[in-house]
């Protein structure tokens, strides 16, 4: 488990509520009950983290929204040279969002680690934790689908790019080259 001041105070948290539930049991309180601060501090958990895939799930989407974009500009005679992206930014961008959605699906496992060395074991953490891991993936594997669209466009577009270019010179050397025969020939 990395270090995280998340993971850290929810260590901290589970260690006090632990200690309580300890307390309480020894109190008399039926384990049921005596689990119950537990269980409110994961249920806690699972609402928040239902909230973050809603989120990060309509993140998705937008990245399949402009994946979808590039896909029509990479298709379309007019727009084949829009939107070429030299330095890298929108790629490196993306590559930025994609670590920054890892680093919480990592931060997501440990929470659950921590659970479960407090020994609690919910179905319902079980089932926020799978439903959070696979919206990363689909978030990250858009990503990474947008990102190869993006240099497949560029590509082809630098491709012709320098085609029209070639064809340029080549015209305007002929041009040079039939300039001079004909200044030849009237000399």
């Amino acid at each position: 488990m990395r270090h995280d001041p998340i993971i850290a105070g929810l260590s901290g948290m589970l260690r006090k509520i632990k200690r309580m539930e300890d307390w309480l049991r020894r109190a008399g309180l039926p384990a049921v009950l005596a689990r119950l601060p537990v269980s409110l501090l994961c249920l806690n958990y699972c609402m928040m983290m239902s909230g973050k895939s809603m989120r990060l799930a309509r993140i998705g989407e937008r990245i399949s929204r402009w994946l979808r974009t590039v896909e029509e500009l990479a298709a379309s005679e007019k727009a084949k040279f829009e939107m070429i992206d030299l330095d890298r930014g929108m790629r490196d961008d993306i590559e930025a969002t994609k670590r920054t959605i890892l680093s919480l699906r990592e931060l997501c496992d440990d929470v659950a680690r921590l659970f479960a060395s407090a020994g609690y074991r919910s179905w319902l953490l079980d089932r926020v934790q799978r439903r959070f891991a696979d919206v990363v993936d689909d978030c990250c594997n858009t990503a990474t689908r947008l990102q190869q669209a993006l240099e497949s466009h560029d590509r082809r577009a630098l491709a012709l790019l320098r085609q029209m270019q070639a064809e340029q010179q080549a015209a305007d050397a002929s041009a040079a080259a039939h300039q001079a025969r004909s200044a030849l020939q009237t000399s």
